[in-house]
């Protein structure tokens, strides 16, 4: 943002902070760049250039008006940042009533000034990160010399093992409020240090809030609970958390984060640890149906041929359902609201369409489920 837009903002804001009494904002030349009086933007303010060649206030007196070109009376004080002057800020009035709302403006514009600089310090850390992280995945073009550059900009000390994380938010959330909630859950991740600048990287990539994380084997298990339980508050619920495996090298690390972002294709909500062998198997099943598309397309044909539209929508949703639950007959009737002995024919008669012949209990499933995630592929909106 220019001097001047920032120099704008704060005008706007500070004239009602002094009741409305006219604020002008003067560049380190004397130029008026922002005034509550528009017609006064852009000339030399003579006041504000003593002011920046002694760094001491200037308090103008009606009768001193004369000597001071472009200036009307008034109390005008330097603005420092880091002992550097960088402004001089100035408010309309007889030096003697405005002088202590003169003292409150100018300790208010620095602090403005400043904030706006670690705000965009704070973006370009965030375009830092961002970059990295979409090299080391492949998302964007670049090497390990880029990747090299990039850790020392930020002052990055990885610190192997590493796993990459991936978070984000089950449910209809358009682009903007999902980032926003993201960047809360950063901002919560990072004061419960759960996330530390120097070992690191953190950044919003496609609406999902992507964490490179530093570790030991030991402690992993022990974080994964502890940042979701952070991450979940921040969210109000509705998390969904997946992290890759452990990683020795940034090579490791890129299989990592395509573990990690595969695991959030399910949109599943809670923790979703590769390590753990249910979401081991969830991994396996989506990286076969992105692989074998056209093996997968057969055999969902061969089932949809035989069924109609709202057949195949019912007993695929029967089949999540029943799978989900593990098998279980009662638990998967119970989620349908259906009759146990519904939810047996419906599972017969899928199982007698895929394959008429004698097929086993695991091979039935592992068919069933590629073509489910298929059938989700091809109608967002279904099961």
């Amino acid at each position: 943002m220019l001097f001047e837009e920032i120099a704008s903002r704060l005008v706007h804001t500070a004239s009602r902070l002094v009741r409305g009494r006219i604020v002008n904002i003067m560049d380190t030349d004397g130029v008026i760049v922002a005034s509550s009086d528009p017609a006064r933007v852009g000339t030399i303010h003579e006041g504000a250039r003593k002011v920046v060649r002694t760094g001491r206030p200037v308090a103008i007196e009606k009768d001193d008006v004369l000597y001071y070109p472009g200036a009307r009376e008034g109390y005008n004080l330097p603005v420092f940042s880091e002992e550097r002057l960088i402004a001089v800020v100035g408010i309309y009035g007889n030096p003697d009533e405005v002088r202590d709302s003169a003292y409150i403006l100018e300790a208010y514009t620095e602090q403005f000034f400043r904030q706006n600089a670690l705000n965009r310090q704070n973006r370009i850390f965030d375009g830092l990160r961002a970059s990295y992280l979409r090299i080391l995945l492949n998302l964007s073009e670049g090497n390990d010399d880029r990747l090299d550059e990039l850790a020392g900009a930020l002052d990055l000390r990885i610190s192997f093992p590493v796993r990459m994380i991936a978070i984000s938010i089950c449910g209809d959330l358009d682009s903007l409020r999902s980032q926003q909630m993201l960047n809360r859950a950063a901002d919560e991740i990072l004061f419960h240090k759960l996330a530390l600048p120097e070992h690191d990287v953190w950044a919003m990539v496609d609406d999902r809030l992507l964490l490179l994380k530093s570790g030991t084997e030991e402690e992993a298990g022990r974080y994964l609970k502890r940042l979701f339980t952070c991450v979940e508050e921040a969210l109000s619920g509705h998390a969904q958390l997946c992290a890759g495996r452990l990683c020795q090298t940034l090579t490791e690390a890129r299989l990592s984060g395509d573990e990690a972002l595969t695991l959030c294709g399910t949109k599943r909500e809670g923790l979703l640890d590769i390590l753990d062998p249910g979401c081991g198997f969830s991994y396996l099943m989506r990286r076969t149906a992105e692989k074998e598309q056209e093996f997968i397309r057969g055999i969902y044909m061969r089932i949809s041929e035989r069924l109609n539209e709202k057949d195949l929508e019912m007993m695929l949703a029967t089949a999540a359902a029943y799978y989900d639950a593990g098998g279980s007959v009662k638990a998967a009737a119970e989620a349908l609201h259906i009759h146990k002995n519904t939810l047996q024919y419906r599972m017969r008669r899928l199982w007698e369409t895929l394959s008429p012949l004698q097929t086993g209990a695991f091979e039935r499933e592992y068919l069933l489920r590629l073509c489910i995630l298929y059938h989700r592929q091809l109608r967002p909106q279904g099961l």
